[in-house]
């Protein structure tokens, strides 16, 4: 038997990607209800006994300062402590840009690695879609470079899309085009409440993923058990 039979088989990769919008509208009770929530997650994912799929978090915030990557695909640490600010426009074209890329890179999303999940979480307004307005159809957005390219991409294509749309003007087609799912309801947050109960839904819906015979099935909790009617958007 060779050596490596004894080798301890390291466990398989569950990828978090994380989208957070921090543009100018995001600016106050938000962009604060956001990083309180956030913390909540974090410490949520590094309690789950047991996983089978290994949770790696990912956090790239956008903003009129561009794309920053807050966190790269990594493990997640009581060190991990994000507190977003809100400024400038809202440049979600680069964001899904940017994780569609880090997703085809198998260097950064293995190939045993489970099915990555993206979260994001916007007004649903991006500053960098040309000629973008609100009376665009829904062919229109999907045809939008950015989303056609995620949803043409051999690896990005697969994975599970999750969004919050936050405040009253929010553009529930943008952020249905990301998901681009129809069992899949995009969550409009109507106040900081739902902001909170969002993020647990993601991470209730993770956590049980994570722990499940095989976590490359998607796995949704039912939104009707946190969610108002009026907050659930199909």
């Amino acid at each position: 038997m060779k050596f490596a039979d004894y080798m301890k088989k390291e466990g398989r990769v569950l990828p978090v990607f994380l989208l957070v919008d921090t543009s100018g509208s995001m600016r106050g009770e938000k962009i604060e209800s956001v990083n309180v929530a956030l913390k909540e997650m974090l410490l949520a994912f590094r309690n789950i006994e047991h996983p089978k799929g290994l949770i790696r978090l990912s956090v790239i915030a956008f903003s009129g300062k561009g794309i920053e990557t807050i966190k790269p695909l990594s493990e997640i640490s009581e060190k991990d402590n994000f507190s977003f600010s809100a400024e400038g426009g809202t440049p979600m074209g680069q964001a899904i840009n940017e994780v569609k890329k880090l997703i085809e890179d198998e260097n950064i999303v293995g190939s045993r690695d489970y099915t990555p999940t993206i979260v994001l979480i916007s007004d649903g307004m991006p500053t960098d879609f040309p000629n973008y307005n609100h009376n665009m159809t829904y062919d229109e957005i999907v045809n939008w470079d950015p989303l056609k390219e995620l949803n043409s991409s051999s690896r990005a294509s697969k994975a599970t899309r999750l969004a919050m749309g936050i405040g009253a003007d929010m553009d529930s087609r943008i952020l249905r085009g990301f998901i681009n799912n129809e069992n899949i309801p995009l969550i409009k947050a109507r106040d900081n409440l739902t902001i909170a109960r969002f993020f647990k839904w993601v991470t209730m819906s993770i956590s049980v993923r994570s722990r499940s015979a095989n976590p490359n099935k998607v796995v949704i909790e039912e939104p009707s058990l946190m969610f108002n009617d009026e907050d659930i958007l199909f």
